[in-house]
């Protein structure tokens, strides 16, 4: 009778697959691939380099946007270098690119500077400029039209009196306050009270001379300044047989009517009127001397 333990215990035919040859499906590990060293290196910092660099002087080229220019163009120089860096310790493969963001980045701020100056340069021009018509703007009515308070040393002359104003002489013939101005062509109605102020022109001169008298200006017992009103006064004058701008041949006389738009509590007391361009003007009263007085 056999023994069944007599049987000995062989590993290698109880599991003929745990040693030696390993199972299908798994493979031989492969080295890797030739791109997977350079795919690792690639520098990200670079390539943001050389695109911002690029960018960053097209900016530059406009002034006004200098400060995206000098932004972008610090960005660059930045991430250049910091790139250059790493491509200098081999931990990255586009040093060159990186190099080249790095220079158009100080291309860029080098325009962002140049944009700044030239933006400068204009803003502090516009604004000279800017003072000088201000300036222009307030003086060119004293110029065109001296107002009663600029010559105080020159005192006005009487209501009535002849005023000689090259190469004219002036007289006040009337002065009066209406609410309204019409004409056959029109009629104007006053924001507050019209001043109609009738004046005797006549040319003392030897060639003949035009006297609109749209420079004229009113002074008031309040010491407020009132220029004429334009449309009223044209109407006016339509009416005369000489037009407004017409020449007046020496020796002759027009009455011109100057019509002011005043509030109606203002008292007119002074006007100013000019003769020929470059005249320091006349000033006379409008109001009699007991008027004055009281």
């Amino acid at each position: 009778m056999s023994n069944p333990y007599e049987q000995q215990y062989d590993p290698n035919t109880a599991h003929p697959q745990a040693y030696g040859t390993p199972p299908p499906g798994y493979g031989p590990m492969m080295p890797p691939g030739p791109n997977y060293h350079q795919q690792r290196m690639r520098n990200g910092l670079g390539v943001a380099a050389l695109v911002i660099g690029i960018i960053g002087p097209l900016f530059g080229l406009i002034p006004v946007l200098f400060f995206v220019a000098g932004t972008l163009g610090l960005l660059a120089v930045i991430f250049g270098f910091v790139g250059r860096a790493r491509a200098s310790r081999g931990t990255a493969s586009n040093g060159g690119m990186a190099l080249s963001g790095a220079i158009l980045g100080l291309i860029s701020m080098g325009l962002a500077t140049w944009g700044l100056v030239i933006t400068v340069s204009a803003v502090g021009e516009a604004a000279t400029q800017l003072d000088q018509m201000i300036a222009t703007a307030s003086a060119a009515p004293e110029a065109a039209d001296p107002s009663p308070s600029k010559s105080q040393a020159r005192k006005p002359i009487a209501l009535g009196a002849v005023a000689k104003e090259p190469p004219f002489t002036l007289k006040i013939l009337s002065v009066s306050r209406e609410q309204t101005v019409s004409s056959s062509i029109d009629s104007h109605k006053a924001q507050g009270s019209y001043a109609v102020v009738k004046v005797l022109v006549k040319n003392t001169g030897n060639s003949p001379a035009a006297f609109p008298g749209t420079d004229a200006g009113i002074l008031d017992s309040d010491a407020k300044q009132y220029k004429i009103d334009s449309g009223a006064t044209i109407s006016q004058n339509l009416e005369t047989d000489q037009g407004l701008y017409d020449e007046i041949n020496p020796g002759q006389k027009v009455t011109r009517v100057l019509v002011f738009d005043l509030p109606k509590k203002s008292a007119p007391v002074v006007i100013a009127m000019v003769g020929a361009e470059g005249s320091d003007g006349s000033l006379m009263y409008l109001v009699k001397d007991s008027e004055l007085a009281s």
